[in-house]
């Protein structure tokens, strides 16, 4: 039984380890059938573990550092040098894992976004590891209303997946080519989150998008990346007048 939670004391405690984090959410799960629950939750990491093996991770498929199943998605901890990888050939392995379980008949359909983020967790084994905040961050990421934007808007049909990178994982991995991405493939974004008052910078990546997320700029229907940049304004400004009156 771990040892009851204390609070904070006056002396210097050691950072626990870094971990590269991995989160995966699927699209509209609480609004499938509930006999379909189960079977979909238990199927999300051997999913994850085939992409994994096609992308030559059987490394990290069988030494994942922790891993917890939330029902409608996962989270999982693994060595931080891996990063490039599970960004290219990684995401692409999944989208592919999921077009291909989508394209079978009577499979309940299955849309997933993904976050990657890296920073200090503790992976103990015990109950509750790989919290901590930079498992918050993870999944704050991974609910942003940016990236919920960017599937809703997406063909199911042709986008099966959409991924958030931090701006830590964007420009340790990717600004300074460790992938096999261009940067130019990544779209900056502000990630907000409904209900609280902060955002941070991010980068979205879809390895498949469809024809109507690539609208040109000038079209006669606001363009997606100026759409989601209006949502981040007002969502900044909405967040700057609640301050204000707080202080009031």
């Amino acid at each position: 039984m771990p040892e009851p939670p204390q609070l904070p004391g006056d002396s210097s405690q050691p950072l626990p380890p870094y971990h590269a984090l991995l989160g995966l959410d699927v699209r509209g799960f609480t609004a499938m059938p509930g006999v379909v629950h189960a079977p979909v939750s238990a199927y999300l990491e051997p999913l994850l573990d085939a992409a994994f093996t096609a992308a030559g991770l059987d490394t990290l498929r069988t030494a994942k550092r922790f891993i917890s199943n939330s029902g409608d998605g996962l989270a999982l901890g693994f060595a931080p040098e891996l990063l490039p990888f599970v960004i290219d050939p990684g995401l692409d392995c999944l989208r592919r894992e999921l077009a291909r379980h989508n394209a079978e008949p009577n499979r309940v359909r299955l849309q997933m976004r993904a976050s990657l983020h890296a920073g200090h967790v503790i992976a103990s084994g015990l109950p509750g590891e790989g919290n901590g905040p930079a498992r918050n961050a993870l999944h704050r990421l991974l609910d942003s209303r940016e990236l919920k934007a960017f599937l809703a808007h997406a063909s199911p049909a042709t986008t099966h997946l959409v991924a958030i990178l931090s701006d830590r994982v964007y420009q340790d991995a990717v600004r300074h080519r460790y992938t096999g991405l261009h940067p130019d493939l990544f779209k900056r974004i502000l990630a907000t989150v409904p209900g609280r008052d902060d955002s941070e910078w991010a980068w979205v990546y879809v390895p498949t998008p469809s024809g109507n997320l690539l609208a040109a700029p000038g079209h006669d229907r606001l363009s997606l990346p100026k759409w989601l940049a209006l949502l981040g304004t007002i969502g900044h400004l909405h967040s700057t007048i609640r301050r204000l009156f707080d202080r009031a």
